[in-house]
């Protein structure tokens, strides 16, 4: 083996961990991308179902206690 076969396995080593890599970082960006849609759509819905004002004091006091009960 001559230097040019030890440095061609390192670029492939290093290939391998950056192709790894990036797959890796493209799922999460993909679990992201599906947790952000999830939150937009539950916004919509309950955007949807809240249409005046005193529907929406109602949910935000029954989210507060029930918040609080967790707590």
């Amino acid at each position: 083996m001559d230097y040019t076969d030890i440095i061609i396995r390192i670029i492939d080593r290093c290939q391998f961990i950056y192709e790894w890599f990036v797959r890796l970082f493209g799922h999460v960006v993909d679990l992201f991308d599906k947790i952000k849609n999830w939150i937009l759509d539950l916004a919509y819905a309950i955007k949807d179902k809240i249409t005046t004002e005193n529907e929406i004091e109602k949910f935000l006091r029954n989210y507060i206690e029930d918040d609080q009960l967790f707590v």
